[in-house]
């Protein structure tokens, strides 16, 4: 067996994306000599190295090349988890085609590889989920001669992927029982509505009008309604209140928020009859009483639909951001559009305002407060300042991110009291409507889309469905059942770990052992990730601390404390889970049946 290959079957078993990535690479000549490690051990750099560890149980090592100095980090560092990047996909090639790196790749505390700029987020991802506070940030020699100013835009890169990992995490916290809900109960709904990927670019080179909610809106509803012949109209949120309000139709309404305000958003009959596009996260009811045409779309953050219906984030088109705006924008870049044209996206309060008139959903007196406490001020499209506040901040950045990631779009700000949108140049809506008089769009484009892929749904893959639903929710009377006995043991761990060591040995492999059967199993974290995600990942930042800790009776605390908590607040969410399990069963259950009636009138 060659070198490769032996090195290939320990990636696959532990890092298999770097091992698809190896594979993908073209095969060009390995022989050059590419390695400037040397092989006696750097002394200089590991002392430099030492004063950069801190106090962190986390090494986030900058550069592979031979595995030398990761061998040597291992062995001196033992009570530390080390993350290597090596961002030269075809030196990490020659490395593993050249050496017997079998017995360095499948170390233990070598936790994390990622090779190539394509895996640095992800190796953000498992940075960010598993520190606690100090992270020790070094990189190998080679490149600390060569590319020092990389290095540095990399550690700010981290940084900002860290905030903005923590947001999402308390993001998700904040709504994740109405999140995990409605991902269970919109799988019905998924499996007899088309998905927006089904609509790719099915609508190319349409000029697409996203309407928010802003106080802009009011001074733009006339140019609207003179504008719907000729562009596509999609409803971002509350937005399809003040439309139909004043008698415009939006071609398609786009709901994202999971809050049950959406039934006062959608409380009028006019504005259930609109074509949807709901997505997973969604507000569950709102789909429900939606009586025109429906598609959806599975967030690339929703990792319960994911896992219920076998599918990958790659599969998926439309990411999560601060907005619904977003959401709507990137459906529209979906449909195939040329042009994005922004309406009532304020992204501040002109003149004081929050909404537009005829957005009702939320109480005066709540909107009054939120707008006279606002703390900031944003330059807005007339070259004066408007007040704002940090979740307006955010969205904005979120949607100049956006519009960043689609080059091939041009965007439009006819917001005319909003904020400035980089990327987006403010031009009134009567100046787009000079520009758009000659192009017309189908009243009912969306709609008619809708009803020709409205094809009929998988009864196999209902099934499927079906069956790992009422699987799962039987499991979680398993994991009850186990995690009582993992109780039983960890009451006498601690006392054990100081009267009985080797007792108390054998009770933390059984521990870690009974841990390992239930968290490794494929729904887990899918599942307890969405409902719990603070716990999880407070349990995550806390593991390297655990499983480097070789000190008998500590061990036994931080498993009793850290772990004994994590199986206390997910035997909390068992009794929760199960009633929304049996409830997503009910419904799949009335909606098929409800499908077989149709098709037997049919």
């Amino acid at each position: 067996m060659s070198q490769l290959q032996i090195n290939h079957t320990i990636l696959e078993q532990r890092f298999p994306h770097v091992a698809t990535q190896i594979n993908s690479l073209p095969n060009d000549d390995l022989s050059i000599p590419l390695f400037t490690e040397s092989f006696e051990r750097d002394i200089a750099w590991l002392n430099a190295v030492d004063g950069a560890i801190g106090n962190g149980k986390i090494i986030f090592v900058y550069g592979f090349e031979r595995g030398l100095s990761i061998a040597d980090l291992l062995e001196l560092y033992p009570n530390h988890w080390l993350f290597v990047y090596e961002p030269d996909e075809q030196l990490f090639r020659k490395a593993v085609t050249d050496y017997d790196l079998s017995l360095l790749l499948g170390h233990p505390n070598l936790y994390w590889l990622s090779v190539g700029e394509s895996q640095l987020n992800m190796m953000f991802h498992m940075l960010s989920s598993y520190m606690i506070e100090d992270l020790g940030f070094i990189a190998l020699r080679k490149y600390l001669s060569e590319d020092i100013n990389l290095l540095r835009e990399v550690k700010e890169q981290f940084q900002e992927y860290r905030q903005s990992f923590l947001v999402d995490k308390h993001t998700e916290n904040r709504f994740r029982e109405e999140w995990t809900r409605n991902f269970l109960y919109h799988l019905s709904d998924v499996l007899y509505t088309p998905s927006i990927e089904r609509l790719f670019y099915a609508l190319e080179g349409a000029t697409v009008v996203v309407v928010s909610s802003g106080p802009s809106l009011q001074e733009d509803i006339e140019w609207l309604k003179k504008l719907r012949p000729h562009v596509l109209i999609i409803s971002a949120g509350s937005s399809i209140q003040a439309l139909v309000k004043h008698g415009i139709q939006p071609h398609l309404a786009v709901i994202m928020d999971g809050h049950p305000v959406n039934k006062k958003i959608f409380a009028s009959s006019v504005t259930r009859e609109q074509p949807l596009l709901f997505t997973s996260s969604s507000y569950y009811e709102i789909s429900d009483q939606n009586r025109a045409e429906k598609i959806h779309s599975i967030m690339k953050s929703d990792a319960v639909s994911q896992y219920f219906f076998g599918l990958s984030k790659e599969e998926l088109f439309i990411s999560p951001t601060e907005t619904v705006a977003g959401t709507a924008i990137q459906a529209a870049a979906c449909l195939g559009a040329k042009r994005i044209i922004l309406a009532g996206q304020d992204l501040s309060f002109p003149d004081n305002k929050f909404y537009a008139d005829g957005i009702e959903h939320f109480a005066a007196e709540a909107i009054d407060k939120t707008v006279q406490e606002a703390p900031k001020k944003v330059l807005n499209v007339k070259g004066t300042y408007n007040t704002t506040d940090e979740s307006f901040s955010l969205m904005k950045e979120g949607l100049e991110n956006l519009i960043i990631a689609l080059p091939k779009i041009e965007f439009v700000n006819s917001s005319r009291n909003g904020a400035v949108i980089e990327g987006a140049p403010f031009k009134p809506m009567e100046e787009m409507y000079k520009l758009l008089a000659s192009e017309s769009v189908d009243p009912d484009a969306i709609a008619d889309l809708i009803n020709k892929i409205n094809i009929a749904a998988d009864m196999n893959k209902v099934q499927d469905v079906r069956e790992k639903l009422i699987a799962t929710r039987e499991d979680l009377s398993n994991v009850r059942s186990e995690i009582a006995a993992i109780h039983k043991l960890m009451n006498k761990l601690r006392e054990f770990s100081r009267t009985k060591p080797a007792k108390a040995q054998s009770m933390v492999e059984s521990i870690e052992q009974m841990w390992g059967l239930i968290a490794n199993r494929d729904w887990f974290s899918p599942i307890f990730e969405s409902i719990m995600p603070i716990e999880i990942a407070r349990f995550d930042q806390m593991l390297p601390v655990i499983v480097t800790e070789h000190q008998l009776t500590r061990k036994s605390d931080l498993i009793y404390e850290h772990l004994g908590k994590l199986l206390q607040d997910i035997t909390a969410q068992i009794p929760i889970l199960e009633e929304m399990f049996s409830e997503s069963i009910r419904r799949l259950d009335k909606k098929t049946d409800s499908d077989a009636v149709v098709q037997k009138d049919i």
